[in-house]
């Protein structure tokens, strides 16, 4: 099992809380499509290779923690809802956690201690203080379940 951490918001803007609290409740996670350097950027290639089921996800707005998911699906590519809330076309099966409506875990553990550079990015190092946070984060939802 890895931890990550990902946004879901369409562009460098943030969206509001809710949005991102609706898109969670779809009970999927997802990401576009982009090329960096005229390749598939590697954040794609990680969320199709790397993220995998029984993995834990930390859903953020920018550093505010907004939902803790586990991934229960393989990766899968859907253009049919570009006008939605779910907008993003690669996507994965989640279940939900926690999240951040009303969950006292949120409050308690606080904001991720670093900020989030691009869309998704794994904390693999046990040491690093976005590994522990996301692990108290998990174990707090979880116990809660």
């Amino acid at each position: 099992m890895n931890y990550w951490h990902m946004n879901l918001h369409p562009t460098n803007e943030r969206g509001t809380d809710d949005d991102i609290r609706k898109r969670v409740l779809s009970h999927m996670i997802g990401m576009g499509i982009w090329n960096r350097d005229n390749a598939e950027d590697p954040q794609i290639s990680d969320f199709k290779n790397r993220v995998h089921i029984g993995d834990i996800v930390v859903v953020l707005n920018g550093r505010t923690p907004i939902a803790v998911v586990e991934i229960i699906g393989d990766w899968y590519e859907s253009h049919c809802d570009t006008n939605s809330i779910v907008w993003f076309p690669l996507r994965r099966a989640v279940k939900i956690l926690g999240i951040s409506n009303g969950n006292d875990c949120f409050a308690k553990i606080g904001m991720i201690p670093r900020t989030q550079t691009g869309t998704l990015g794994i904390s693999s190092d046990i040491n690093c203080a976005t590994y522990k946070y996301i692990h108290d984060l998990y174990e707090c939802c979880k116990n809660k379940a």
